[in-house]
């Protein structure tokens, strides 16, 4: 067969499946590499890094382009990966307000299997690390408008991209080239106001020297403001759950609207011994505490709770649903020519971004004031003095010093150098080596010393007449009182002697470097066998540097300990495209792809990957593809080396003469017998009447987890319709030796639960020889977990044209969650069976409608996630708020192209402002519903 009518059948082919899918998402991407008059033509597949005569990979996946993200109005690539049907949130700023070192944070997490088991690469290489000790990336550092696509590779690609890809990999390619300068702003107003986003970029690039040298600069300024629950009035009026006041219903309801705190407020509370709750109004003066509608009634906790308008602490007035986050990436793509056989390549990224956290002020729930404090009135002197109390114990939120913020600054910086080329005809190559380094400034405002804070609230009289701090040594030090009975009351002076800021600095580099040969060998009577091998090494480095006060545990509420770590791997790959079979009976192509890696970790050792896939066309409208993989995760920095921290935990030892009859099986009271536990032994009482010490860590002897996966699908796509696909694929993880925490009671549990005391838990704590009592403990990860996830992707594709009235595509895009279970210790009890539930419901999808005419683009764009329940183990006596209804948003968007230099964006978000259903789990969000509400956006981009 000649070489022009195999370049031809491949270049058809791969238009048609490109065609497939072209308006957001497709199954391919195309590249054309012509290597002379006669020679084989090479496409380079998605999901792969062979450059094959062929259109298809086995491996499903997905594409989204740069355009079409600008076109919906999103400015974020995490914004585009989370309404895919095939991805959960993974960490946003969202979601990670309440995570001091993440928040402002944006990563992907596909399959719901967690984002350090999603590989983000770019342009196939791999990126430093977003967050200290971690592994995956912050889609923060990736210009929207440098992205010429991103690919989705749903499913265990461990062979072919090494590390952490178990559930797949996100690939985004950057634009290569540009001619002039390209201006380009967008800015989105939600209807309630907070919230609002906007972009700024501007493009450049061209051909210089002689077309020798092509670059591409970009600069991009985004901000996304700060989103409070007081600003949307579904978050202003929130879900809970309180004990049902009627024994014959349920044992919780539902509860509308707030519910402040019945204990505890701005101005502080205390409770008398007369049987009254008191508070100050904002002079300082006692008063009784304003309850408002009254408790709320029933069992358990419910009196901790009051109604709307009574004066107790509410935490909507803190609730931060969004953190603000300002960003400047600049980005420099080059490509020097040195011939026509070989180029230089370079990628330089500088990132700098800031994230303000933020929480409630400092609080004190054990706060003693004594009688003698000067700052109490008389009136309540004399209560205390009728009620024989000696003091009384202040409940309250500490405003003076502000809401407690996180700030962090993010600087990322990578430089990349390659160059590729051809070595022959037939075979290519690429060598790159990069740098990339991750500094984090983390500071801590709002915050209090506490030793401080103890000695200026106890205020006493002197012999003069002057209120001074009681301890001699704290006034010699320049302690200045403070008044906390009322709002506003205390002192400038003592605020700032009081306050204080506390911060870490951390830092992430990664080292890096890689070859790839690929080409074509051995035609076989259905073609070339195409292959590719690769050599890597990387190095990743992490530490941090806190402050002494958050070592010494001096600041309130806040602990931090000094890290580092590194490891480094070498790793050999190759992968082989097998063409079997091509243009015979019920074989129109038949192919087989192989791949394998070798890894070898200076932590974990060594390990591997593998993949065995089968690409079998037996008509040409037909595809049908199967793979079966192997796929692996190494620990990383964080699990290996987080440094010990000190904790304390009251737990259940099982050992005792209560619980050691009540393990399954018998193995609790053989264990518990053979380390001389037997025979009624019980703890100590100390033992049982205190916090028990111990450590949080990390596990230096962590082995990598290990994913059994598979999938089997075909794409139609009939010869007799033009421009109409259909695609299904079934896929499955198995992942074994998943990487979990265990809590001090979870180890105690299962040490002599086991079979047998030779086990992962029993070396997570340490007992008392003499007395049999644990003395210590350390928290930390271990390789107990297991998932086993199943469903199946429906893509389908139709694009009609027409000569009169503009073409119209009509796009589906969806995913079936057949299983999805994790057990965290590999004990059947503690078996989680998800799949329905909120966080992964049976159904997502999206859907869209376009339609273009002339210059004018039109598009419906739709997001479904199927009704669901807050936990499959909940029955209808445990509560009424189990079901949660089906959820579907709209997006209308459009385009209009003025000239050929000046085109137009805009549309509205979440059309029919539809708010996250009214249930105690997601009225806020969750993650997983939008919060923006009903949200207009306008954009342009203007050529020079």
């Amino acid at each position: 067969m000649s070489s022009v009518s195999l370049t031809a059948k491949a270049v058809r082919k791969s238009l048609l499946a490109f065609a497939v899918t072209s308006v957001a998402f497709s199954n391919i991407s195309v590249a054309e590499e012509i290597q002379g008059d006669q020679v084989v033509e090479r496409i380079e597949v998605t999901g792969s890094k062979i450059k094959r005569i062929g259109d298809l990979a086995p491996t499903p996946v997905t594409v989204i382009s740069g355009s079409d993200m600008a076109e919906m109005g999103i400015t974020n690539v995490a914004d585009i990966l989370n309404k895919i049907p095939s991805s959960t949130v993974g960490i946003s700023p969202e979601t990670s307000n309440n995570f001091i070192f993440a928040n402002g944070l944006n990563q992907t997490n596909l399959r719901g299997l967690g984002s350090d088991r999603t590989l983000v690469l770019v342009n196939g290489r791999r990126f430093v690390a977003g967050s200290n000790g971690a592994s995956a990336v912050d889609l923060n550092t990736i210009p929207s408008a440098m992205v010429e696509r991103i690919e989705v590779i749903t499913g265990g690609a461990s062979a072919v991209y090494g590390s952490d890809a178990i559930a797949g990999v996100v690939n985004i390619i950057t634009r290569k080239h540009t001619d002039g300068v390209e201006l380009d702003a967008s800015y989105t107003l939600p209807e309630q106001g907070g919230g609002e986003e906007s972009q700024f970029s501007i493009t450049a690039g061209g051909d210089f020297l002689n077309d020798k040298l092509t670059t591409i600069f970009n600069a991009t300024f985004a901000q996304q403001k700060e989103l409070r629950a007081s600003e949307r009035d579904f978050l202003n009026n929130p879900v809970g759950s309180i004990y049902n006041p009627d024994p014959d219903g349920p044992a919780r309801i539902q509860y509308e609207g707030r519910k402040p705190l019945s204990w505890i407020n701005e101005a502080g509370t205390f409770f008398a011994a007369d049987g009254n709750q008191y508070t100050f109004d904002a002079n300082g003066n006692m008063k009784l505490f304003d309850y408002g509608e009254g408790l709320i009634e029933g069992p358990g906790n419910n009196g901790n709770y009051c109604g709307p308008s009574c004066e107790g602490y509410d935490p909507v007035n803190y609730g931060l649903i969004r953190t603000p986050l300002d960003r400047m990436v600049f980005s420099l793509n080059t490509d020097y020519q040195i011939n026509d056989d070989h180029k230089i390549f370079t990628e330089i990224t500088y990132v700098d971004y800031q994230s303000n956290g933020e929480s409630s002020p400092v609080f004190h729930t054990y706060n003693p004031v004594y009688a003698d404090n000067a700052f109490l009135s008389d009136e309540t002197k004399q209560l205390l003095a009728d009620t024989g109390m000696g003091g009384f114990n202040l409940y309250r939120m500490d405003t003076e010093f502000g809401n407690r913020t996180y700030n962090q600054d993010r600087e990322t910086f990578r430089f990349l150098l390659g160059v590729e080329g051809t070595i022959n005809d037939y075979w290519d190559y690429s060598f790159h080596a990069q740098r990339g380094q991750l500094n984090e400034t983390t500071l801590w405002g709002g915050e209090i010393w506490a030793d401080r804070y103890e000695q200026a609230k106890d205020a006493v009289f002197d012999g003069n007449g002057n209120i001074v701090c009681r301890d001699e040594e704290a006034r010699a030090a320049g302690c200045v009182p403070l008044n906390l009975l009322g709002i506003g009351q205390a002192s400038q002076e003592s605020i700032d002697w009081v306050s204080t800021e506390a911060g870490q600095t951390a830092e992430t580099v990664q080292t890096s470097a890689g070859l790839v040969i690929n080409g074509s060998f051995l035609e076989l009577p259905a073609g070339f066998i195409s292959a590719a091998f690769s050599a890597d090494y990387r190095k990743e480095e992490s530490s941090t540097d806190p402050d002494q006060a958050l070592i010494d545990g001096t600041i309130f509420g806040n602990l931090a300990s000094p890290m580092s770590g590194e490891y480094d791997v070498v790793e050999l790959a190759a992968e082989f495209s097998v063409p079997l079979l091509q243009d015979v009976i019920l074989a129109h192509d038949l192919s087989l792809d192989l791949a394998y890696r070798w890894m070898d970790y200076s932590t974990a050792g060594q390990d591997d990957a593998w993949k065995l896939g089968l690409n079998w066309s037996p008509i040409e409208d037909l595809r049908i593809r199967a793979t079966r993989s192997k796929s692996v995760r190494a620990p990383n920095i964080g699990e290996l080396f987080s440094p010990p921290g000190q904790t304390f935990s009251s737990f259940t030892d099982v050992c005792d003469k209560i619980n050691i009859e009540l393990g399954s099986d018998g193995n609790r009271k053989k264990n518990c017998e053979a380390v001389g536990l037997g025979n009624g032994w019980n703890p100590s009482d100390s033992w049982y009447l205190s916090n028990h010490p111990g450590f949080n860590a990390g596990n230096e002897d962590l082995t990598a987890e290990v994913s059994d996966d598979y999938t089997v699908g075909f794409v139609y796509s009939p010869s007799y319709v033009d421009n109409l696909s259909f695609t299904v694929d079934y896929w499955a993880f198995d992942i074994s030796d998943a990487i979990n925490y265990i809590t001090v009671g979870t180890a105690v549990k299962y040490c002599y639960d086991s079979e047998s005391l030779d086990n992962i838990y029993c070396d997570l704590f340490t007992r008392d020889n003499t007395t049999g009592d644990i003395i210590d403990f350390v928290q930390k990860p271990v390789n107990s977990a297991s998932f086993n996830v199943k469903g199946v992707d429906i893509e389908g594709n139709y694009t009609l044209e027409t000569a009169s009235i503009g073409n119209f595509n009509v796009h589906l895009i969806a995913t079936y969650l057949e299983e999805w279970e994790y057990n965290p210790t590999g004990f059947e009890a503690d078996l989680q069976v998800d799949v329905g539930e909120y966080t992964d419901p049976r159904w997502k999808a999206m859907f869209s409608l376009g339609w273009d005419y002339q210059d004018l683009s039109l598009e419906a764009r739709s997001n479904y996630r199927h009704s669901a329940v807050a936990s499959n183990d909940w029955l209808p006596e445990n509560n009424n708020y189990n079901d949660i209804p089906s959820h579907t948003v709209w997006d209308f968007t459009g385009r209009y192209d003025f000239t050929d230099d000046f085109t137009l964006r805009f549309g509205v978000k979440n059309a029919f402002d539809k708010a996250p259903p009214r249930n105690p789990y997601v009225y806020d969000g969750a993650g997983y519903y939008d919060t923006q509400g009903r949200a207009f956006f306008l954009g342009g981009n203007y050529k020079i």
